[in-house]
């Protein structure tokens, strides 16, 4: 279940989805305060995926430059990826396939205050999974600022309220 951030902090979480077999990918990243209200989303279209870790960790970098675009401070960031959350973590230079990626969201973090990343549940993630998958069928990017789109408001409800 989703848990919110401490007081006067924001929560960013982000997940990816990937059509195996294609080169299709979503991102979806939403932010929420302290008591669990809304306060901004994204839904991104990628092409040129590859794998669901590389959409992972782009869903990772996509959280955190929406975070620098808006000057969000105090921030934790979740995801459901542990390959993207411990790579990001760590302190070594990520020499992998998807290290450009993961270097890339480790320099953008160190403008942000807060906890930096860290690893949940699926089951915590689910608004992010929607916006994911929602992507999928979307051509480039929605955001939405204050008033989420209808079809997550359920889920936001679900977390707030169980």
């Amino acid at each position: 279940m989703w848990q919110p951030p401490h007081e006067n902090s924001l929560k960013i979480n982000v997940d990816g989805a990937w059509k195996p077999g294609t080169t299709e990918g979503g991102v979806g990243v939403v932010v929420r305060d302290s008591t669990g209200k809304f306060v901004a989303g994204c839904a991104t279209k990628l092409t040129n995926v590859f794998s669901a870790p590389q959409v992972e960790a782009l869903a990772a970098r996509t959280g955190t430059i929406l975070a620098m675009e808006r000057g969000y401070q105090n921030v934790v960031f979740e995801s459901d990826a542990l390959q993207i959350v411990t790579a990001l973590r760590n302190h070594s230079i990520d020499r992998s396939v998807l290290g450009p990626v993961v270097e890339d969201t480790k320099s953008l973090l160190t403008q942000i205050t807060g906890e930096g990343f860290t690893h949940i549940r699926r089951t915590a993630n689910g608004v992010a999974h929607r916006l994911a998958r929602f992507a999928l069928h979307i051509e480039g990017s929605l955001y939405w600022f204050e008033e989420p789109p209808d079809f997550i408001s359920d889920i936001l409800y679900e977390d707030c309220n169980s």
